[in-house]
C-alpha cells in the first residue's frame, strides 16, 4: 500500500502535501544512494502521517523510556561522582552531532543518522561493557546464548518497548559496533527484512560478528561511534587525573578531542564525498588504532577505575539468580513480575523464556537502579506491625 492509497486521519490527510514537498526536496538534494524517505519500511507494518518517517523514528526514540534511562548508564567510568564525566546519554548525543555534521556535507539523510545515533546504545547493561560481559556470561551459563548490546538495542525497541521503527534504523543499531575493521565501510545496499533476520541470527550466535549496515547512514554512524568516544575518553581521563595530556601519543589527528574530531570529520568528507562507501585515509585509521590502543592500556583497565569490579561481578550473579529463582517459584507473585513482566505485551509473555526475562530486566537498569534493587532484595528492612 502506498501513502496515496492509505487510509489516514483527516487532519493528517490535510497536511500530506507538506510531506510530499519534503520528499521532493530529498529527491533533488540528497545523494543518489542516500536513504530516501519514500523507501522507508517499518518493521511492524506501515504507519502514515505528515512527518518524514525517519524524523518520526527519532521522535519515538527520544520519547521512549529507554532513552530516559541513558542519563544514568555508564559510558566508561562508573561509581565516580563527577558531573563532567561522560555518561551514555551524552555519548549518543555526541555521536549524533558529529555524524549529522558530516552527513549534511555528504548529502545523506540526517534524520536517519540521528535516529541510529540516538538509539544505538539503549541495549547497554548497567556498568557499561563490564556489565555486558557479566550478563553475557550468566546468559551462556543458563543455556540462553551470549548477550550483546547491539542485539539488545533492537530487541528493546521491538519486543520490550515496541516502537515500530524503520528497518534501516534497527539495522543501524544491530551493525553499529566494529567500526575499526578497516578504512572503507561498504554498505550492503538493498537489505531486505529477510536479510535483517539473518543478521539477527548471526549476532545471536556470534555477538562479535562485524555486520555491515545496509545504508551509507548506518556506515557513517558505525564509524563516528568509535571516533566520538576515543577523544572524549581521553578528556575524561585527564579530568580524573588518570593520564596527562603529554602522555597521549602524537598522531595525525592531534591530542585534544576538538583536534581529533575536526581532523577526522574533514578526513571522512574528503574520502567519502560522492562515493558509495564511507572511508577514511590510512593516516587517520592508523592514528585511531594508536589512540584506541592507548585508551585500552591506560584508561579502560586502569586499576583506579576497577576497584569495585569484583563486587560488581558478584552483584550481577546474586541479582540474576535471585530474580530467576524468585520468578520460577512465585510466578505472578514474584518481584520480576511485579516490577517488569506484568507491564509487557501478551506477545512478550508468550515468546520469552524466564532467563531472557531476567536478562531483559537487568539490561534495562540504570547503574543506580541496579544498586537500589540489589539493596532492596538483600538488605533487611524494618518490619511494620499494625
Amino acid at each position: 500500500m502506498t501513502l496515496n492509497q492509505a487510509s489516514v486521519h483527516p487532519k493528517i490527510d490535510s497536511l500530506l502535501h507538506y510531506r510530499y514537498e519534503a520528499e521532493e526536496r530529498e529527491r533533488t538534494s540528497l545523494y543518489r544512494n542516500a536513504a530516501f524517505s519514500k523507501d522507508h519500511l517499518r518493521l511492524g507494518g506501515a504507519e502514515h502521517d505528515h512527518r518524514l518517517p525517519y524524523k518520526r523514528d527519532t521522535d519515538r526514540i527520544l520519547h521512549s523510556k529507554a532513552y530516559s534511562r541513558y542519563v544514568d548508564k555508564t559510558q566508561v567510568v562508573y561509581l565516580v561522582e563527577n558531573d563532567h564525566i561522560t555518561h551514555r546519554s551524552l555519548h549518543v548525543q555526541l555521536v549524533s552531532n558529529f555524524a549529522r555534521g558530516i552527513a549534511e556535507i555528504l548529502r545523506l539523510n540526517i534524520d536517519l543518522v540521528e535516529a541510529i545515533a540516538l538509539g544505538h546504545d539503549v541495549g547497554h547493561a548497567p556498568f557499561g561493557h563490564e556489565g555486558e560481559g557479566h550478563l553475557s556470561a550468566l546468559s551462556i551459563e543458563h543455556d540462553n546464548g551470549p548477550f550483546s548490546h547491539p542485539l539488545q538495542s533492537c530487541r528493546l525497541f521491538t519486543h520490550i518497548e515496541p516502537l515500530n521503527l524503520g528497518l534501516t534504523v534497527y539495522d543501524g543499531f544491530l551493525c553499529h559496533d566494529g567500526g575499526m575493521s578497516g578504512t572503507v565501510l561498504n554498505p550492503r545496499f538493498g537489505k531486505t527484512l529477510e536479510d535483517f533476520h539473518k543478521d539477527i541470527k548471526e549476532k545471536q550466535i556470534h555477538p562479535d560478528s562485524n555486520i555491515l549496515p545496509g545504508t551509507l547512514e548506518g556506515c557513517l554512524v558505525k564509524l563516528c561511534d568509535t571516533m566520538s568516544y576515543i577523544g572524549r575518553d581521553l578528556e575524561d581521563a585527564i579530568n580524573l587525573g588518570i593520564i596527562k595530556r603529554e602522555d597521549i601519543p602524537k598522531t595525525y589527528v592531534g591530542t585534544t578531542n576538538r583536534e581529533i574530531l575536526g581532523t577526522l570529520a574533514a578526513d571522512i568528507i574528503q574520502n567519502s564525498y560522492e562515493q558509495d562507501y564511507i572511508a577514511i585515509s590510512d593516516e587517520a585509521f592508523e592514528a585511531l588504532r594508536t589512540l584506541r590502543r592507548f585508551n585500552f592500556q591506560n584508561i579502560y583497565y586502569h586499576p583506579a577505575l576497577k576497584v569495585e569490579s569484583a563486587k560488581i561481578k558478584t552483584s550481577f550473579r546474586i541479582l540474576f539468580e535471585w530474580l530467576l529463582n524468585d520468578y520460577q517459584e512465585k510466578q505472578q507473585e514474584s518481584y520480576l513480575w511485579e516490577h517488569f513482566i506484568r507491564k509487557r505485551t501478551d506477545a512478550y509473555h508468550a515468546q520469552t523464556n524466564s532467563v531472557q526475562m531476567v536478562i531483559d530486566y537487568i539490561a534495562g537498569m540504570t547503574d543506580s537502579y541496579f544498586v537500589r534493587t540489589l539493596e532492596k532484595i538483600l538488605i533487611p528492612s524494618k518490619i511494620e506491625l499494625h
